[in-house]
């Protein structure tokens, strides 16, 4: 199943959403519940993936998945 990575403007925390749907063409930014913040907070659409989640993303720093 294919993923998001979003990235918190707040905090700069990196986080997977499980979805498959065109964020990036729909959308420039997500404003979603961060739990590091504690609040509602803009995030980054960064990339789409279809590796698993966990796994090593190919071009990228693992994520933080907590």
């Amino acid at each position: 199943m294919g993923h998001w990575v979003l990235k918190c403007r707040e905090c700069g925390r990196e986080w997977i959403l499980l979805v498959s749907f065109p964020l990036k063409r729909e959308f420039g930014q997500l404003y979603h519940y961060c739990e590091n913040c504690g609040r509602n907070t803009f995030h980054d659409i960064i990339e789409y993936s279809e590796d698993e989640p966990g796994s090593q993303p190919r071009s990228r720093e693992p994520h933080n998945l907590n």
